[in-house]
């Protein structure tokens, strides 16, 4: 099979287009962990940390040891940027960089809570849920559920500590079983210091509550 010279050169130019798009993408990647690293531990100030890569640059975990928390473990996910061929798909799933951070409490929670905003393509997987109770919300505008295992009691807690910073959360869990306050936030690039500056908040506000 014979290939033409504009078909080569084609297979040639976009071989060249992805070459280059990862050498970008890894790069940039790379810069966004590194910065958003240097910012949990500003925010967190943490005793100790360590980081674990996920994938190469598609983001970290970092484990830190905070005072007033068993531990604190922050996942940072991000696009494959990196790959171009991904692109499309996630501009079509709507998906974006994300942090999840799990505040591992030193008190047993006195029930499991979950807040999650309303209309989203990808509802949180909630392991008990047919054993919470759920009412619909709106707070600041947005809609939310709200998922209790007693009363609503904690909501007025989780709302008075992240503020205004509300509309930047997906999804508020406190759980039983593993004691554990968490928080999923999409984070882009624009945000990240106000990301890093919420876990901050929560790292210095949940040890001044008597109990969550």
């Amino acid at each position: 099979m014979r290939i033409s010279g504009p078909l080569f050169g084609g297979l040639v130019g976009a071989s060249l287009l992805l070459v280059g798009a990862f050498h970008v993408g890894h790069k940039r990647n790379l810069r966004l962990a590194t910065r958003f690293s240097c910012l949990l531990e500003g925010c967190l100030q943490p005793k100790d940390q360590n980081y674990t890569w996920l994938g190469g640059v598609m983001g970290f975990t970092g484990e830190y040891q905070v005072p007033g928390f068993k531990k604190v473990i922050v996942v940072y996910r991000l696009l494959p940027r990196q790959s171009l061929l991904w692109v499309p798909f996630h501009f079509l799933t709507g998906d974006r960089d994300t942090v999840q951070a799990l505040f591992y409490l030193n008190g047993p929670p006195s029930q499991e809570f979950h807040l999650v905003q309303g209309g989203l393509l990808k509802q949180p997987k909630i392991y008990n849920l047919s054993l919470l109770k759920a009412e619909k919300k709106v707070l600041a505008g947005k809609g939310f559920k709200v998922l209790y295992e007693k009363d609503l009691s904690l909501l007025d807690r989780v709302l008075g500590l992240l503020g205004e910073d509300l509309l930047l959360v997906r999804h508020v869990a406190i759980t039983k079983e593993k004691g554990v306050f968490y928080l999923e936030i999409p984070l882009p690039p624009s945000r990240l210091e106000r990301g890093a500056a919420l876990l901050g908040k929560v790292a210095r506000g949940i040890p001044e509550e008597e109990r969550l």
